[in-house]
């Protein structure tokens, strides 16, 4: 993975002797006082401890005028288990595989919660999940695209007023 940006230091980075620096600081402590960033420092510390328990070898960080992050994997780590048209999370109904990043229990109880009919969201609050984009692109639309779920309004997708039924 590759990221431009204005170098702290130049070369590669030892997780023994770094030490974090926050680019801009003040956005730094917003995300993290609104849940949406981690302590400063701990992504190379996870990437060194994932990295090692799955493939047994150290993660490369080279900061210069575009950060680098080298993650080597074993054969092992990159083997595919479960059928080809699964995605990290798919749910079976009714012998079909849908390609939805939900796992079975939430899929199912979600498809029952749409008998009757539901706004996105509802859907998206009873899913517990926050962002509407990660939402429609990986669950609304890919009930739509199997048939499982419907549109109240077909002939017009972004109602305001649509809301979505089990089929």
């Amino acid at each position: 993975m590759e990221n431009g940006n204005r170098a702290h230091g130049i070369g590669a980075l030892d997780i023994r002797t770094f030490e974090p620096f926050a680019k801009n600081p003040a956005i730094s402590k917003v995300f993290r006082e609104i849940g949406y960033a981690d302590e400063l420092g701990s992504g190379m510390r996870n990437s060194y401890k994932y990295t090692m328990m799955y493939s047994s070898a150290e993660p490369e960080f080279i900061e210069g005028d575009v950060f680098k992050i080298i993650i080597p994997l074993s054969v092992g780590s990159m083997t595919r288990v479960g059928p080809l048209t699964s995605p990290v999370a798919s749910g079976e109904v009714s012998g079909e595989v849908i390609s939805v990043k939900l796992d079975i229990q939430k899929l199912n109880a979600l498809l029952e919660y749409c008998r009757e009919a539901r706004s996105r969201i509802e859907m998206q609050m009873y899913c517990g999940i926050k962002s509407q984009d990660y939402f429609r692109r990986n669950i609304l639309l890919p009930l739509l695209d199997s048939g499982r779920l419907k549109r109240t309004i077909p002939d017009k997708p972004n109602s305001s007023k649509q809301k979505y039924i089990k089929a």
